[in-house]
């Protein structure tokens, strides 16, 4: 029986936007040469680049087993199945363990100090059941790298990322028919939902092994600086820094996902209600400098760039905040690419971002349920 022919020869005409090319076929060599990760975007573009290339030669069957998680993934998926346990617990009446997150949550604050601009991008994956342990993971990893920018003391960090984790958990003492209502809440669902921040406070307190700070989190995230938040109604710097900046992060979170009531937001338009409510409801230096974290285009804005492809932001740029690194989701055509590429557009003096784009346009509609299909982890 005659071995698997490793590659697949295919004609320029026989090439679809995003294939691997693994190897060149040129007039001038008796042999092909071999390419490294080689993307094929348009025949116009590739023979420009290579005008003596006449075929090329893909993988003829390429494995269907998925790629290796990269380990900042890895470790925030880790957290996110201890946190299903956590929940669980809850639910069942169990004594909360937080030993169980200490070490991996130790490792993700580790995984945010060495690279917090993929780290953040992690923050806008939805593929989940439970949305409170989205909602839980993805606020104490956003706080962490906001903790990260604004140099917090290593001696905050733990206490900050617990808090952030669990700031939610009396969550789970509200009615789900509430927490999922589309119309608008009664009063008597109201104090339910404004209650939720003690009920956290009183579970973890009665297990005697969290810090006041993780705790002051839970009990007061919800605060606002203008005395109308809840449970306390406390005013500006009554409320503990830790527990104003979770505040930020966490109704960031909530803009940027789709609820019961109500579509998700964009990252960049989310941060503009942010800016608006700075005074009014935030510790406002607090959130210019949240703002700054994140950048022009935060990490998950769907952007335009100027040769017409689309892409979303995977990455800030501090030097260079107009020229983020970008994950494409399409060729120059519009075309859904077979397999992400990451750009680094501070070292692409010809590409660009042209806009920042609305999810909701109807003209993308289409487009982006297919690019949902193709890639679960498109954040949008």
């Amino acid at each position: 029986m005659s071995a698997k022919p490793k590659y697949q020869k295919l004609s320029l005409d026989q090439l679809k936007c995003g294939m691997h090319i693994c190897r060149l076929d040129t007039d001038n060599l008796a042999e092909p040469f071999e390419t490294q990760s080689l993307i094929f975007r348009d025949r116009q573009t590739f023979s420009k680049e290579f005008p003596q290339v006449r075929s090329v030669y893909i993988k003829a069957d390429p494995p269907k087993s998925l790629e290796p998680l990269d380990p900042s993934r890895k470790l925030y998926l880790n957290l996110r199945q201890q946190m299903d346990r956590v929940m669980k617990d809850v639910r069942l009446g169990n004594a909360l363990q937080p030993k169980r997150m200490r070490p991996v949550l130790e490792q993700l604050m580790e995984g945010v100090l060495h690279d917090s601009k993929s780290m953040g991008y992690l923050a806008l994956l939805r593929e989940h059941q439970d949305e409170l342990v989205v909602k839980s993971v993805n606020v104490a990893l956003l706080s962490l790298v906001f903790a990260k920018h604004i140099g917090l003391r290593q001696d905050q960090l733990l206490p900050l990322g617990m808090g952030a984790l669990l700031h939610a958990l009396g969550l789970l003492e509200v009615p789900a028919e509430v927490l999922t209502k589309t119309q608008p809440l009664t009063e008597q669902e109201k104090q339910q939902i404004r209650q939720y921040p003690r009920r956290g406070y009183e579970y973890l307190l009665a297990q005697g092994s969290f810090d006041e700070q993780t705790l002051d989190i839970v009990l007061h995230h919800q605060e606002r600086i203008n005395g109308e938040g809840y449970p306390d109604q406390l005013k500006g710097r009554d409320i503990g820094f830790l527990a104003r900046l979770v505040a930020i992060t966490s109704v960031y979170e909530a803009l940027t996902r789709t609820r019961s009531y109500g579509q998700a937001l964009s990252p960049a338009t989310a941060l503009g209600q942010l800016y608006r409510w700075r005074f009014h409801d935030f510790d406002s230096r607090l959130v210019e400098k949240f703002i700054q974290s994140l950048g022009v285009y935060p990490p998950g804005c769907l952007v335009e760039l100027n040769n017409g492809a689309l892409a979303v932001v995977d990455a800030t740029n501090s030097d260079e905040p107009l020229s983020p690194q970008v994950k494409l989701l399409t060729c120059q055509e519009l075309k859904p690419l077979h397999k992400q590429e990451t750009l680094d557009l501070s070292a692409k003096a010809s590409i660009s971002i042209r806009k920042a784009l609305d999810p909701k346009e109807p003209r993308l509609e289409s487009l982006l349920k297919e690019l949902m299909q193709t890639n679960p982890d498109f954040p949008v």
